[in-house]
């Protein structure tokens, strides 16, 4: 549970608490990613450009979960197979655009660091999906906020008026 200052309005309470679990997935989402990201390519040999499509996929998939019962709570509301479906396929719609806004930013980052920085090869990926990451969270609030769960519970308006 997240405690936030009872001076706070509930109204924004309700915002910041969303925002710090979008965030906290998020990072759980990341760390799978590039945990993922470095087995496959460090540990394995796998070509860090392809290790990153499975990685996005799993990290993907994980945080749905994490999302729909955590952060906007509709494992309760969607559980009939067709909506549970439709939000799966919305949810994928969003990573997916998030993903390929992900991957060109950590792909133009890997191609220019790796020329800019010698001897850091195993390291230039995560470094890259950091980079990649960063930039595609805020189409990733949007998408998932706005379209993905748009059957969440609504937040309070901020003001009365």
């Amino acid at each position: 549970m997240i405690t936030l200052p009872a001076s706070l309005s509930p109204a924004l309470r309700a915002r910041l608490e969303r925002i710090l679990k979008f965030a906290m997935t998020g990072g759980i989402g990341f760390a799978i990613d590039v945990g993922t990201l470095t087995l496959l390519s460090a540990g394995f040999g796998v070509n860090p450009y392809v290790a990153r499509v499975f990685a996005i996929a799993v990290a993907m998939f994980s945080t749905w979960m994490i999302n729909r019962r955590w952060t906007w709570k509709v494992h309760a509301k969607t559980t009939d197979a067709r909506a549970v479906v439709a939000e799966g396929a919305r949810y994928v719609a969003v990573a997916v655009g998030a993903a390929l806004v992900n991957y060109g930013v950590y792909a133009a980052t890997l191609y220019t660091l790796d020329r800019m920085i010698d001897g850091w090869d195993d390291l230039l990926p995560p470094v890259a999906a950091v980079v990649g990451t960063g930039v595609a969270m805020f189409v990733s609030w949007f998408g998932y906020s706005r379209f993905a769960f748009r059957h969440a519970d609504p937040l309070p308006p901020l003001r009365e008026g």
